[in-house]
């Protein structure tokens, strides 16, 4: 028979306040306490989750992230990112963020993050002042469901992806403004034009589902630590010798370089021709896809982008100008493919020195060739190029790229300049319906893909640029020109719809790439503009189910998607940020943030400058311009205009204005010293958007710089004048 078990005692009654802290003691065992069970988490932080590590789940920052000292992010279900950045003390921040994602996010994820917070044994403290609010602006925060981002971000994420909240004041504020024009004048040498920070800024691209890139589609990697001299864009180029192309006596390596320089950059965003079948003829000294007019155009082009990464370049692109100033007067043009893309670039360099007559003369004489020859402005395919291409494969290919890539530059130059040139884009086939014998991955993939879906943009955006920049008619009603921004507006979203997914922005994009995202919210920006400051600006557009989406809605949209380019362009792409082509997001970013300025300026209890957002946007779009004025003269005159409209918005203040002109001044006199060319630059290109609406002459970068000295006497007075310089 089993002995009974034996009878237990009822379990002391505790003595007060021997359980605090949620400690319990075992009375059967003096001494012994068990250890608080580990609250389980249903979130762990970004970084643990990627080292597999165990995580607390503390907000703002977890124990582990505590230890070692580096952001903390937590990543929930609706992209929606709680982040503490480096160094910063969290309490004030981590609570003001906390506060704002409360109040805006979807009543179920607020509910699920409120309930996080509540198990927090430390949470953090919620009182924020008003001050801390604003340093965190509405733009950073996730969309309402009522509004028009909200639904762009669902139906359109190639064009409009959902923007993780990035407090700018979380970014290296000190490394991202930081000019390449001061070591430049110092005379040391440039590597790249920035720092490539985006391992450290997860953040600014949106997320991958797995670790596992895909296919690498980016231009060959010069974003990378490769040095520029020893990575080309092809191979074969080591083997060109340049004296047989061109009489002015430049060292061969350096040739080589800067050709590669250019094929990496401006011409994988805008090709005007066969790269494989130029480098071919180039190394073979054969006449059919290169000529020495063309090889000079180019050499002239690349050696200005080169300037900061070697001290000859600049005298070297002076003297190739000269050149091919000369072959063009002397020498009969032949109606070649080579002739119209050295026109087109010459056309470039033009601009570039500030010679805006010579430039458009260049690039209408391109555009003349490219009619003659049937290349575009044709009706019937009887008329066009095809039928004297016949079935010859190489000669289709580069008829194809160029005739493509002209159209392009000459859309992008009616950007800034507004002009209308092409009435018919090209009836020939585009680059990617020639390449069926390449691979995929490879960068020629690539550069066909970007030239013929960024036409496809231009080919829609075309009835725009007729519309308001034909002389034979100019003043459309506002009413019909709102229709047809609507109408053209919906025809971009649809393009952005059928766009392969290696044209997305992700983290294995090339540059050229993302120069066509800015391109498209440049085109938006534009579409909208004339309707911000009328009754129309909030009329609601028929395309959306919701009633916030209005002209206003879809231009602050775009906005902030350019925001986000101008920053990961700058953080991401080294020497690409040397080329000229990126200025579209500088300055209508700048434009847009002066807009800001100009709305700021208005409200009595507004923060200073230095700490608003649109206050850093716009020192980062200065110190941008300031860049490339190192290789092109043109963008002091740029660089002073927006400074101009700054100032009229109070949106810099005088002294801030003075030590940019004394800059550029500096390198005026640098460029000066370096080429032997001391003709006066000037550009006609528009750089007030708003002002060109009414008045397009007063618009002009050379009218800006007039009103910029009116505007610096009037602040600081006649004694202080000679504080400022120029260009």
């Amino acid at each position: 028979m089993m002995n009974p078990l034996r009878p237990l005692r009822p379990r002391p009654v505790p003595a007060a306040g021997s359980a605090i802290n949620g400690q319990s003691a075992d009375v059967s065992r003096p001494g012994v306490h068990r250890a608080p069970r580990q609250r389980k988490t249903n979130s762990a932080c970004d970084p643990c989750r990627k080292r597999k590590t165990k995580c607390d789940g503390k907000l703002p920052r977890c124990l582990m992230c505590e230890h070692r000292v580096e952001a903390c992010a937590y990543t929930y279900s609706i992209r929606h990112r709680v982040t503490v950045t480096e160094g910063e003390d969290s309490r004030g921040h981590g609570s003001s963020e906390m506060l704002d994602s409360l109040r805006t996010l979807p009543h179920e994820q607020a509910l699920e993050l409120f309930c996080k917070l509540r198990n927090e044994p430390n949470s953090p403290s919620l009182p924020v002042s008003a001050s801390s609010e604003r340093s965190y602006p509405r733009g950073l925060l996730p969309p309402s469901q009522k509004s028009l981002s909200f639904e762009l971000n669902l139906r359109y994420p190639i064009a409009y992806p959902a923007l993780f909240p990035v407090s700018y004041k979380d970014l290296p504020r000190g490394e991202m403004l930081k000019s390449i024009s001061t070591p430049w004048l110092l005379g040391e040498q440039i590597v790249c034009s920035g720092q490539d920070l985006q391992p450290n800024y997860p953040y600014m691209i949106p997320d991958r589902e797995d670790e596992e890139s895909g296919p690498e589609l980016a231009s060959p990697a010069l974003d990378d630590d490769d040095d520029p001299a020893s990575t080309l864009f092809d191979e074969r180029l080591r083997l060109v010798d340049i004296s047989k192309w061109t009489p002015v006596a430049i060292p061969n390596d350096l040739a080589i370089n800067t050709i590669s320089h250019y094929l990496e950059n401006d011409y994988a965003t805008i090709p005007l021709f066969s790269a494989d079948l130029f480098i071919q003829d180039l190394v073979n000294i054969q006449y059919s896809f290169c000529s020495p007019f063309l090889v000079t155009a180019i050499l002239c082009w690349a050696c200005q982008a080169y300037t900061p990464l070697h001290p000859d370049a600049a005298a070297y692109s002076v003297a190739f100008f000269t050149q091919a100033q000369q072959h063009f007067l002397e020498q009969p043009q032949s109606n070649s493919l080579t002739t119209i893309a050295a026109f087109q670039i010459l056309g470039m360099c033009a601009a570039t020195y500030g010679k805006d007559d010579m430039s458009l003369q260049f690039l209408q004489e391109s555009a003349r060739l490219c009619r003659l020859m049937g290349l575009f402005d044709v009706t019937c395919q009887s008329e066009s190029a095809g039928t004297w291409l016949g079935n010859h494969e190489d000669w289709t290919r580069t008829a194809s790229y160029t005739a493509w890539g002209v159209y392009n530059w000459v859309s992008v130059y009616s950007l800034h300049y507004h002009i209308f040139e092409i009435a018919t884009p090209p009836l020939l086939p585009k680059p990617r319906d020639l390449i069926s014998a390449l691979p995929a991955g490879s960068s020629a993939a690539l550069h066909a893909e970007v030239v013929s879906a960024s036409s496809e943009m231009w080919v829609t955006f075309n009835a725009v640029v007729q519309s308001l920049y034909s002389p034979r008619d100019r003043t459309p009603s506002q009413e019909m020109s709102l229709k047809l921004a609507e109408e053209t507006y919906r025809q971009l979203l649809q393009w952005t719809s059928g766009l392969p997914i290696q044209l997305a922005r992700a983290e294995e994009m090339g540059h050229n790439a993302m120069m066509m995202h800015i391109y498209l919210h440049a085109i938006i920006t534009d579409l909208f503009r004339p309707f911000l400051d009328s009754s129309l600006g909030t009329e609601r557009l028929s395309s959306f189910p919701t009633e916030l989406a209005t002209p206003e809605a879809v231009y602050t949209a775009s906005v902030e998607q350019l925001k986000r380019l101008l920053l990961l362009y700058r953080l991401r792409y080294r020497h690409a940020g040397l080329s000229v082509l990126w200025q579209t997001a500088i300055i209508y970013v700048a434009n847009a943030m002066i807009r800001e300025a100009g709305v700021a300026a208005q409200d009595p209890d507004a923060s200073p400058p230095s700490e608003q957002e649109w206050g850093f946007y716009l020192d980062l779009c200065l110190v941008g311009l300031q860049d490339l004025c190192v290789s092109f003269r043109a963008f002091g005159f740029i660089t002073q205009g927006i400074m101009s409209m700054a100032l009229r918005n109070a949106a810099i203040p005088t002294e801030k204005a003075a030590r940019v002109l004394r800059q550029l001044g500096e390198i005026e006199k640098q460029h000066n010293a370096n080429q032997g060319m001391t003709v006066k630059a000037e550009t006609r290109c528009i750089v007030d958007f708003d002002l060109a609406l009414t008045d397009p002459k007063a618009a002009q970068g050379q009218n800006l710089v007039e009103q910029l000295a009116e505007l610096m006497l009037d602040e600081m007075g006649p004694d202080d004048e000679g504080d400022g310089g120029g260009s």
